[in-house]
């Protein structure tokens, strides 16, 4: 078998001499999977992705990608070997136009692969959202908050992340939005993307999902593939 892509081994993370926000957590995620991660809020979902993006270093075990120990090296270091991340929120440059905000997306790529890099995804951008074609000479700051999170999203498939990780996607948007953002997450899954998604809304992320996670008060209370997990048995992994 296969090593994990991504394998989360007993870390913990405690800030200062409080209680553990997460205890002994472990997970994986493997090449074309995709995980998500839901709970109550404060159950730990954000540490633990600050934790496997690099902007928080647990306080014991590993976080290993592609084999190789991760844990607090740094979102920018990461971003360079395949790990991006998608924020909470609308991250787009607002006094950029939309096809500026993609430019720049390539800041990491040497020069000479710029212009060959926009050219192999910005077909694929402009099918998955065809309105930020028709707004690519508009600035970010002039679309509604729908228009925003595609463009995050194509911000993000511009950087060609082997894991990217996703942090509450469907917040405060429409439902058609949320269909609309979660049709082109499929759609990069069936492109062999592997992603880790942080969810409030349980509902939706299973049923993108391959491997659903319940976190409750900093451990995981289930795990399981999504059919499994419904009605009682999700409620009870939530409350206990």
């Amino acid at each position: 078998m296969n090593a994990p892509l991504l394998d989360v081994q007993n870390i913990t993370v405690a800030y200062g001499r409080h209680s553990p926000v997460l205890k002994e957590i472990s997970l994986s995620v493997n090449a074309g999977d995709v995980v998500g991660l839901v709970g109550m809020n404060g159950a730990g979902k954000s540490t633990l992705m600050s934790s496997i993006s690099g902007a928080l270093k647990p306080s014991s075990g590993r976080i290993l990608f592609e084999g190789a120990d991760i844990a607090g090296k740094g979102t920018a270091a990461l971003a360079r070997k395949g790990i991006v991340v998608l924020p909470e929120g609308h991250r787009v440059i607002r006094p950029l136009t939309v096809d500026e905000n993609l430019q720049i997306s390539t800041m990491l790529l040497r020069p000479a692969e710029v212009r060959k890099r926009l050219s192999e995804v910005r077909d694929l951008i402009y099918e998955l959202f065809p309105v930020l074609l028709e707004r690519r000479n508009q600035l970010a700051g002039l679309l509604s908050g729908g228009e925003q999170q595609m463009l995050s999203v194509s911000r993000a498939i511009v950087q060609n992340p082997k894991l990217l990780l996703l942090d509450e996607p469907s917040l405060g948007l429409a439902p058609l939005i949320i269909d609309r953002i979660y049709q082109s997450l499929g759609a990069l899954r069936e492109r062999g993307m592997a992603m880790l998604i942080v969810e409030q809304n349980s509902e939706r992320v299973a049923r993108a999902c391959s491997r659903l996670i319940v976190l409750r008060d900093g451990c995981i209370s289930i795990e399981g593939i999504p059919e499994t997990l419904t009605g009682a048995v999700l409620n009870k992994a939530y409350f206990g």
